[in-house]
């Protein structure tokens, strides 16, 4: 039997880019780890829409809000299980410029579906220190972790799941299939986040991995906005929140470190006026991009290789766009968005050493 997709990897790009390829009835092998602590596993799942010091709209994200909202919870209904959550967020003012920035933002149309009040400071200031006020803003949170376990139980009931490694050495390539550990199908697509910058394929392509590490807190406190200062502080339940991040380019090691704790811990002594205790630390490598955008098309030289990549930080909120956008181009022909088109790097792989190595 020849497969119409292989996919390699089930984070949250691979789970996504299956179940858009499933609900086009293709047969789909997705091969897979299991490895702890990835990425996706280890992410907050924040969708946050006004990003930054400066609180400015993240890319795309008038488009991508409401893709991502009816994506989710059409597929809660679909597994019948609850992962996804539309929160507010509270972000408090750090001076009165910022307050006046804010305000002529504010009136412009593409802020202010995002805004649900301004101040409310008085609700907050029980738990945070918050001397100029803050903003609500419209959010959401993805329990990434239950999403890959539920789209594993589900894609595993309609399609081929293999608890394995494929290096691209076990791949066979020829003009009208790809064949890996006697599997064969029509095209291949990476889905191995930041492993990618090992890739003979597709190393090339710009990438800049950085580590984030989180913490999980014991509060004695109950809240349920999420928080978001230099730091966020998302509410899980029975007390207890995640809390981070950091990025971190040079120490690209999956374990946690000393210098991540103490700068997640500097920053919420900043911001909560409580104790906590951590019980928790963990980290992870984003697959990060130089251009700060997803990388998605395929292969300048194998027409049936392809990649979904490079989603870093905004994951969750990109995923289920551009996955969408990607089944589009590989089924109906269509173009892909030219900022996450890999089709502008052709050249970096023509002019340098990858074009030889296969």
């Amino acid at each position: 039997m020849i497969y119409d997709y292989l996919i390699i990897g089930q984070g949250l790009a691979g789970s996504i880019l299956a179940y858009e390829l499933s609900k086009r009835n293709k047969s789909i092998v997705i091969v897979d780890e299991l490895k702890p602590n990835t990425s996706s596993t280890v992410a907050a799942g924040l969708v946050n829409p006004l990003t930054g010091p400066n609180m400015v709209k993240s890319w795309k994200v008038e488009m991508l809000y409401p893709h991502l909202v009816d994506f989710y919870k059409g597929l809660e209904e679909v597994t019948g299980v609850n992962f996804f959550s539309e929160r507010i967020i509270y972000r408090p003012y750090s001076s009165a410029e910022e307050i006046n920035d804010m305000d002529g933002r504010s009136a412009h149309p593409g802020y202010l579906k995002f805004i649900v009040q301004d101040g409310g400071e008085r609700k907050h200031s029980n738990f945070i220190y918050n001397p100029y006020g803050g903003i609500e803003l419209k959010g959401a949170v993805l329990n990434v972790l239950l999403f890959i376990q539920t789209m594993r139980q589900y894609l595993s009931s309609k399609h081929v799941i293999i608890n394995d490694r494929v290096g691209e050495d076990q791949l066979d390539i020829s003009e009208h299939f790809v064949c890996a550990k006697g599997i064969r199908a029509s095209k291949v697509i990476f889905c191995t986040g930041y492993q990618v910058c090992g890739s003979r394929l597709f190393g090339w392509i710009p990438f800049a991995p950085v580590k984030g590490e989180i913490l999980f807190l014991k509060l004695n406190e109950d809240f349920e906005t999420i928080y978001n200062k230099s730091c966020f502080i998302i509410p899980q339940g029975n007390g207890l929140y995640k809390a981070g991040s950091t990025y971190e380019r040079n120490d690209l090691s999956e374990t946690p470190s000393d210098a991540g704790k103490n700068e997640i811990t500097g920053k919420l002594d900043a911001l909560l006026k409580m104790k906590y205790e951590i019980v928790k630390h963990e980290a992870g490598i984003r697959p990060g991009t130089v251009p700060r955008r997803p990388m998605i098309g395929m292969h300048p030289r194998f027409k049936n290789v392809g990649i979904f990549n490079g989603l870093g930080t905004k994951g969750v909120s990109l995923a289920p766009y551009f996955s969408d956008q990607f089944v589009k181009c590989l089924e109906d022909g269509n173009n892909l968005d030219l900022e996450v088109d890999i089709k502008k790097y052709y050249s970096l792989y023509f002019n340098s050493h990858f074009s030889e190595r296969i």
